[in-house]
């Protein structure tokens, strides 16, 4: 029989064809959509529409609604059931039915996809066309099924099918990425792809064992500006030559990612906290508890607290770290006023819940009563000698003003606290061009010419020569 024939030809091209044993001219096949571009959809609220097939129409209400474009690299495989009726192939055609898993494809296009059988068998000249049809559906799903051409120009669905959707991209990226094998770019050894990690910004692969010893080391000794991509042509831009190539912001790590490497909770968690802690702390418009034995930060809807699942935790910080790029002086630095609505001042102790004033830093007494800013001989003996130690061997950062102490070494300093490392001079507190830091050292008749290796042992180990000591900020100071 031609039928069987055909069927047998074609399952030894597809093993994965399924004949049923209930009747031996019928098949099933489920055929891959990997579109060879990523098909864009559009995600908007919607409903149902009426018909033989599930199919969606946009929301026509005038209601405000939110739509999401998403790229999609692998979807919902078709599944495709064949029959050749008994005057196959020379008098009738085969018949098909085609679905999709989660109806993610239009009913006008599957109708559209099953018509073409008949087509083609009418072009063919009446005879065995299964394999032909099967490579049209297959280079047809390659192309998107022309899904871009339409008036949409992108595939529409409801929002209600965005999560399964989501959910089977990232699983057969994932699975496709672990059956294959790769070189990690910090051991240079052939890893499978179980093993590896491809950075979700830019899709550099190392091996998870690299990346934990190396971020596993830097959280714990407390550098998280160096939990990024680690290899070291990622962010640079190779068209204009190497001369001039310039580097691109390279983004912190999300949460999320670290724990999918497979880094513990707990160094998580403090990664994520260090974080919020040096942007607490380089913030000028912090304000903190009074309290000597507590000093926390008061709680703030612009440093929301760490929630309990950091797989939910979205970090916007972690996308704007521009190593390298250059940034000036921060002459619009935000400074602390006296509100002017008298309910502004009530602030909360996120450690110790003390409510306060955030003026006076007395016990919270109202918004009636009138209050003014502390004055400095209302100052504890001890909060006295932190502010003159701080005043007397410390250089503020000119970006952050964060107090920066020198142990030892020249005098161009990176701030370890900005998310943008800030070079400035330790003795001016002048930013520093991070391309060429050290002409700031080599121009005749300014104050720091040739003292870059001044104190050197640190504040306490030399004096300077001359006796001059710190200038810029810390400077004006000591001479008030």
């Amino acid at each position: 029989d031609e039928r069987q024939e055909e069927l047998e030809t074609l399952n030894a091209i597809y093993p994965e064809l399924v004949i049923h044993p209930d009747d031996p001219f019928s098949a099933s096949l489920e055929l891959e959509v990997t579109p060879t571009r990523p098909l864009l959809v559009r995600f908007i609220p919607g409903k149902p529409a009426s018909g033989q097939r599930t199919s969606y129409a946009a929301a026509t209400s005038n209601a405000a609604h939110i739509e999401r474009d998403v790229e999609f690299s692998h979807l919902p495989p078709l599944s495709i059931r064949l029959h050749l009726p008994e005057r196959y192939p020379s008098d009738a055609p085969p018949t098909v039915q085609i679905t999709t898993h989660y109806d993610w494809l239009p009913a006008s296009k599957l109708i559209e996809l099953e018509k073409e059988v008949v087509s083609l068998w009418e072009d063919y000249g009446r005879c065995q066309i299964l394999f032909a049809y099967i490579d049209f559906l297959q280079q047809s799903a390659e192309a998107g099924f022309s899904l871009e051409q339409s008036p949409d120009g992108c595939l529409v669905l409801p929002v209600s099918s965005e999560a399964a959707l989501v959910d089977f991209n990232t699983a057969t990226r994932q699975a496709k990425f672990n059956a294959g094998t790769y070189d990690c770019e910090i051991c240079l050894e052939p890893k499978k792809g179980s093993s590896c990690h491809a950075m979700r910004t830019c899709g550099h692969v190392f091996c998870k064992t690299c990346l934990l010893d190396f971020y596993n080391n830097a959280i714990t000794e407390g550098d998280i500006l160096s939990v990024k991509c680690l290899s070291p042509t990622c962010g640079k831009d190779s068209s204009k030559g190497a001369s001039v190539a310039k580097r691109k912001p390279r983004p912190l790590l999300q949460p999320r990612e670290l724990l999918a490497i497979g880094a513990e909770e707990k160094m998580v968690r403090r990664y994520v906290e260090m974080k919020r802690k040096k942007r607490i702390e380089s913030d000028k418009s912090t304000v903190y508890c009074p309290r000597t034995w507590c000093q926390g930060p008061a709680k703030s809807t612009k440093y929301p607290p760490i929630p309990a699942d950091l797989t939910t935790l979205v970090d916007p910080e972690s996308s704007s770290d521009d190593e390298g790029d250059a940034k000036p002086p921060a002459d619009q630095k935000e400074k602390r006023t006296v509100p002017s609505n008298p309910s502004d001042r009530l602030s909360v102790c996120e450690k110790c819940s003390l409510a306060f004033c955030n003026v006076c830093y007395m016990g919270w007494h109202g918004p009636l009563a009138r209050c003014y800013p502390r004055d400095p001989s209302e100052l504890s003996a001890e909060e006295k000698a932190s502010y003159e130690y701080i005043r007397l061997n410390t250089t503020p950062c000119p970006y952050c003003n964060s107090p920066t102490q020198k142990t030892m070494g020249c005098n161009h300093m990176i701030c370890a606290t900005c998310q943008t490392p800030t070079h400035f001079c330790y003795l001016c507190s002048s930013w520093l061009d991070p391309q060429n830091p050290y002409q700031h050292f080599n121009k005749p008749g300014t104050p720091c010419y040739q003292r870059l290796w001044e104190l050197e042992e640190g504040d306490e180990g030399q004096a300077p020569a001359d006796g001059r000591g710190f200038a810029g900020e810390r400077h004006w100071e000591q001479l008030a």
